[in-house]
């Protein structure tokens, strides 16, 4: 793809990711949008605002050589700055006006980039990074509304009718041989972070794997075989964490009625036997695997 192609195509997909990070939080009020203080997550409010305003800083102010918009966005939004604890406590703006803001910026680089010949090729670079970015915000702000238990977000999914739960019984591991293996990245091979590493040569011993993820169902019996009992199967930090937190469960697992439920965002719902298993983490993962 050309360079002016890859411009073409970066704006257009970063409008796209616009009108998804809008519409997972359109039916949250401002309350909601701020939340209660957690380790795990960020009120929401700063969040969709430092998302326009990481745009705004690498491609209309580093790129283009803009002033900034907010007077005062970088106290409020530079990640590297503002402290996780503190963004609660920020004179954030409200929920309208923090989505004023964040289409204007996407509504610049749109004006910006409409003619684009004879532009740097940097442009591909920085509007990647944009769009990354916020792709990774809309996660979060995914699993925020999981976390604090709202309602699933309101997006346009279109039924196909391929959207059926297919069970297939696939059992066993996929044997890997080994040998040497390419590590790493350049940006020959198109757009790279700018933490990942030079391209390096690292030998891989031969493995086995499952097949496929592993299911509700397979994790289940884990748990009622006394797996969140059996010390020996957690390394130390696992159990200190199994023990401080009481899990005996997935988080938003529960037994009722004669069998396991789960919470997916404000609802409870049959645990789905043949799905992938959601929100575990690694010392769960791992007492799994011993």
């Amino acid at each position: 793809m050309s360079s002016v192609a890859m411009k073409n195509h970066n704006v257009s997909a970063l409008q796209d990711a616009r009108q998804r990070t809008l519409a997972l939080v359109e039916d949250l009020n401002d309350e909601q949008m701020i939340g209660p203080r957690l380790d795990i997550v960020n009120p929401l409010r700063w969040e969709i605002g430092h998302v326009a305003w990481f745009q705004e800083y690498w491609v209309l102010r580093h790129l283009c050589g803009r002033k900034p918009i907010l007077a005062h966005g970088d106290a409020l939004y530079d990640s590297a700055k503002v402290a996780h604890d503190t963004r609660w406590d920020l004179p954030l703006p409200t929920k309208s006006e923090t989505i004023a803001y964040m289409t204007t910026v996407i509504d610049e680089i749109s004006r910006q980039f409409g003619d684009i010949e004879g532009r740097s090729t940097d442009a591909s670079y920085f509007l990647a990074l944009a769009l990354f970015h916020e792709d990774m915000h809309g996660e979060a702000i995914t699993y925020t509304r999981q976390t604090l238990a709202h309602p699933a977000p309101r997006l346009t999914i279109t039924d196909d009718g391929h959207n059926q739960e297919v069970v297939q019984d696939v059992t066993g591991d996929a044997f890997v041989p080994g040998g040497p293996f390419i590590a790493g990245n350049t940006n020959a091979h198109g757009f790279v972070f700018d933490n990942e590493q030079q391209p390096f040569e690292v030998r891989v011993e031969p493995f086995s794997i499952s097949r496929t993820a592993t299911t509700n169902g397979e994790f289940a019996r884990f748990v009622e075989d006394g797996g969140y009992r059996r010390r020996e199967l957690w390394s130390d930090e696992g159990w200190r964490w199994r023990e401080s937190t009481r899990a005996t469960r997935p988080v938003y697992w529960s037994l009722a009625y004669g069998g396991w439920w789960r919470r997916t965002f404000d609802q409870i719902v049959r645990l789905e036997k043949h799905a992938p298993v959601l929100h575990v983490n690694w010392y769960e993962a791992e007492a799994y695997c011993r």
